[in-house]
């Protein structure tokens, strides 16, 4: 099977085989240096570099040969208003081993220079249906010919500007938004499709709101948003080695978790959940409890740093939640 790249040959090449010394033996690559983000060493062995919104920065390699494991997460889509959808997560993109993407287990070579980081903002919700998230980036256009790296914002939830009716269509994105249908008569608000930018990430679509009076779940890393009235949002994917002040918990103590859906709302005023990894609950009507607690007017917004959709507003807001900002993760070797 051949070996993937990420383009610099020689730097590949010096990371795989190492370089040769007078007498034919491997000489290991000299050890990486690099600024740039928020760094911890949590004691794994590797040094990692956080690049949250709205702090603009760049990976600078100042000395060093070697690669770079990544996670790109664009920003969550925001969610619909009025009885509205869940926005799906921001679009998913790393090279962390066991990735499901095209990248998963593949080195990235770097050599000294700098190279940019961008990241995307969630998208605003509603009134009316949300805005689709922006689109987080590493080495964009490409430094020393290595391959530029993003994830896709993530789709919009479907609503509406006041609580009439209609079939209204989710957005697409690195994970679609949900569909809403706020009708008395069967009918079918379709869940947003999954649109990547690059190779390598992963999504999924939101869910069709098929019954009347309520949102589809937002599309999440590892799964589609839930459908009908009230659908649940589309879990996350989650990865090993971040530091518990980064992504949310999941299933999986050890793991952090990112990219989670937004909630769809379910009439009559039932807060449904976002999906792990950020993703915001829909809001309810005060007064009629969700099975967690006392509903709320207004959906929960996307956990900010995860690239989680915005939950789907309630009967009477007009007001989805906004999509949780995106991040670009950065760690090597120490």
């Amino acid at each position: 099977m051949g070996v993937k790249s990420f383009g610099n040959p020689a730097s590949s090449f010096r990371y795989r085989f190492g370089g040769t010394g007078t007498k034919g033996g491997k000489v290991p690559p000299p050890p990486l240096s690099a600024s740039g983000g928020t760094t911890a060493t949590p004691g794994d062995g590797y040094k990692y570099h956080f690049f949250t919104y709205p702090n603009s920065d760049n990976f600078v390699v100042s000395s060093g040969d070697g690669s770079v494991d990544f996670i790109v997460i664009g920003g969550g889509g925001g969610g619909g208003s009025y009885r509205g959808a869940g926005g799906g997560a921001g679009g998913v993109n790393s090279n962390w081993p066991g990735f499901p993407g095209t990248y998963g287990g593949t080195p990235y070579p770097v050599t000294v220079g700098t190279y940019p980081v961008s990241v995307g903002n969630g998208g605003a919700g509603g009134p009316g249906q949300g805005s689709s998230g922006s689109i987080s980036a590493f080495n964009a256009p490409g430094v020393n010919s290595g391959t530029p790296i993003t994830g896709s914002g993530g789709g919009y939830g479907a609503g509406d500007s006041s609580n009439t009716g209609g079939h209204y269509d989710g957005g697409n994105g690195g994970s679609g938004g949900g569909g809403r249908d706020n009708t008395g008569s069967p009918g079918t608000g379709n869940g947003g499709n999954t649109t990547p930018q690059t190779t390598g990430e992963i999504g999924f679509p939101g869910g069709s709101a098929s019954v009347e009076y309520g949102g589809g779940g937002g599309g999440g890393a590892t799964g589609a948003g839930g459908l009908g009235r009230g659908g649940s949002g589309g879990n996350g994917y989650g990865f090993s080695g971040i530091p518990p002040s980064y992504g949310t918990p999941g299933p999986s103590a050890p793991l952090r978790y990112f990219a989670g859906g937004g909630g769809g709302h379910q009439y009559p005023g039932i807060s449904i959940n976002g999906g792990y990894g950020g993703g915001g609950d829909s809001g309810g009507t005060n007064g009629s409890p969700p099975p967690s607690g006392p509903g709320t007017v207004n959906a929960a917004p996307g956990s900010p740093g995860t690239g989680g959709g915005g939950g789907g507003g309630g009967d009477g807001s007009n007001n989805g939640g906004q999509g949780g900002s995106g991040i670009v993760i950065i760690r090597y070797q120490i």
